[in-house]
């Protein structure tokens, strides 16, 4: 009986020994969960699917996630999609992501971004790690490590506490709320990147009229061949793309994987050679690409319309939170006072209003006509020299013009303080100020104690968003620069 017990004993001990090495390894390693390269969300998010649930799985690097976006697909054609990829994700990680995509998904379609086609080496151990490090370890992750890390550092994506075990001095909460994180990602593998981007009508000139070729690295021509292989053994379609990013020089790549193709019969669509682009397009132009991916998927394959199916409700979510995504991105694109006056209109915004006019500069008619019907408001700047109003959802919830008992007036201007609800956020408490004429007066717009308005003489103009629950926009139309439009 003692041997069995002492056996016993030395088995607990290893159980809890494990449990809890995992526990600290798992607490130690690095996550990325913030802004648009949230890998560790997106990885994660893929896992947390429901299996069989996805019609098409879109791999690649930080080019395909910034540039494919599944919401679109699911809104406009009924296509459920996920973009499972990972920064600079070279072609020998992308077939077990693919792997790994079958294994779980079994999806209609495969679609692969060839962007690093370039590669003939190994990546930098960085890289590897933000690839590989939220994957579960099982079989594939172990061959992808064996394939695609030196030898001498291969201990570190076994056992990540190898790497990290010094970072406990950066052991902060979220690091520890983030450790064992399973959740969906509402944007399916999706980053929009808000910005103001000028994009051409199609493709630039010098890609399109680029038909010199640059013979694939060697590696890279092995892997995207395995991955050819692959996808044909188990009788899924695979699609090879680029998505458009300008690149007149790395066009040389895609032309070679265009013959690549053909010898292999594989569908390629060069995105690059119909679209403009860069590295990382914007919400806007991304919304256009995966329109002109979700035309050419229903017309060469087959997928049933879930836009009605209950049990793909969730994916409502996530529509809407790309039109969210999207119209910040619009409203930051906008310069202009008619264009971007009605944008201030939509759903879902609290907007603040105030206006100072130090130097006495004079309001045209026609945009004060235009400011007050656009925004249903009555500003009449000859007998007030003062005004601010709140806008909920496009109607005005307050304008210092009504009587109303709320607006106080003193010798530094008016002003009111108001709570704000913000649904599954903390309410909005705030202080808006304008001082009309006043020399040195204040135009502020301040909510939970940070001010937010540009403090210029013209309109001063702050937008919160009550779904992402963040202000999305400071600016000011400046009365003594012809009311230009400013931004912070």
């Amino acid at each position: 009986m003692k041997p069995l017990r002492f056996l016993t004993k030395c088995l607990c001990f290893f159980m809890i020994f494990s449990f809890l090495f995992l526990i600290v390894q798992e607490h130690l390693r690095d996550k990325w969960m913030e802004g648009e390269y949230n890998v560790s969300v997106k990885i994660n998010g893929f896992y947390a699917q429901e299996p069989d649930t996805l019609d098409v799985v879109f791999i690649g690097s930080s080019q395909m996630y910034a540039d494919m976006a599944p919401a679109v697909l699911f809104d406009r054609f009924g296509i459920t999609s996920y973009d499972f990829c990972a920064n600079e994700q070279p072609l020998w990680v992308s077939y077990y992501y693919i792997k790994e995509a079958i294994r779980t998904q079994h999806p209609k379609v495969i679609v692969l971004d060839v962007f690093t086609v370039y590669g003939d080496d190994y990546e930098d151990e960085g890289v590897m790690h933000i690839n590989l490090d939220d994957l579960p370890m099982n079989r594939n992750k172990m061959h992808a490590i064996q394939d695609g890390v030196p030898k001498e550092l291969r201990y570190s994506y076994y056992f990540p506490i190898a790497k990290y075990h010094n970072t406990w001095t950066d052991l902060y909460q979220d690091k520890v709320k983030a450790s064992f994180y399973h959740e969906k990602d509402p944007n399916k593998g999706y980053s929009p990147f808000i910005f103001a981007g000028e994009y051409e009508d199609s493709a630039k000139e010098e890609v399109v009229l680029q038909k010199e070729k640059e013979p694939l690295p060697e590696r890279a021509a092995e892997w995207l061949l395995k991955i050819v292989d692959l996808c044909k053994t188990e009788n899924i379609p695979l699609v090879l793309i680029k998505t458009p990013n300008g690149n007149a020089e790395r066009q040389k790549l895609y032309n070679s994987v265009e013959e690549l193709a053909f010898k292999t019969d594989t569908p390629f669509y060069n995105m690059n050679t119909i679209l403009d682009g860069q590295a990382h397009i914007n919400i806007l132009q991304a919304e256009k690409v995966s329109i002109l991916m979700g035309e050419y998927l229903t017309k060469h394959y087959t997928f049933e319309d879930k836009r009605n199916n209950p049990a793909y409700d969730e994916w409502k979510e996530s529509v809407y939170l790309f039109e969210r995504q999207k119209n910040k991105c619009e409203i930051i694109s906008a310069n202009q006072f008619d264009t971007y006056l009605p944008l201030l209109t939509r759903d879902g915004y609290y907007i603040f209003i105030t206006y100072k006019n130090e130097f006495g500069n004079t309001l045209d008619q026609k945009t004060l006509d235009y400011f007050n019907q656009t925004l249903h408001l009555q500003f009449e700047p000859d007998n007030q020299t003062e005004f601010f109003a709140v806008l909920e959802d496009g109607s005005v919830l307050l304008q210092s013009s009504d009587s109303n008992e709320s607006v106080q007036k003193t010798e530094t201007g008016i002003s009111t303080h108001m709570l704000l609800s913000d649904g599954e956020h903390a309410p909005l408490d705030l202080n808006i100020q304008s001082s009309g004429a006043l020399t040195d007066g204040q135009s502020s717009i301040i909510i939970n104690g940070t001010d937010f308005s540009m403090n210029c003489d013209g309109f001063n103009i702050a937008i919160y968003d009550k779904y992402l629950g963040e202000m999305i926009e400071m600016s000011a139309f400046d009365l003594n620069d012809n009311l230009n439009l400013l931004r912070k």
